[in-house]
């Protein structure tokens, strides 16, 4: 078991290569940042905006694009997870999220 109080977040992310055959798939021309996309949802509406505009998103108004749900014998474990560091609280998907979650905020001064 990893606890966040004794490592940093390089103690839970495994480095790994892409493969040529697989990077090479990746648009990544002089205009990437105009073609790649990112969904936010606010009010209930679905909004798409390029990478290179992300600086303009107003995050803190944003939800979820979708809800976390859970029911019995389903394979992963979302859920919710309270920070200090943000003084809210964080979705994460599985336990591995969760832990990721707990080592980011434990590297981090309070909010």
């Amino acid at each position: 078991m990893v606890y966040s109080d004794r490592c940093g977040l390089e103690g839970l992310v495994a480095p790994y290569a892409i493969a040529e055959s697989v990077h090479g798939r990746l648009s990544l021309g002089g205009d990437w940042t105009r073609s790649w996309i990112t969904a936010w949802s606010f009010n209930g509406d679905e909004v798409v905006w390029p990478v290179r505009d992300l600086g303009a998103v107003p995050l803190l108004r944003s939800q979820p694009v979708r809800p976390f749900t859970w029911r019995a014998r389903q394979r992963h474990r979302p859920g919710l997870q309270f920070l200090v560091s943000t003084g809210r609280h964080h979705g994460f998907e599985s336990l591995e999220e969760q832990r990721l979650l707990l080592a980011m905020s434990a590297a981090a001064p309070p909010a």
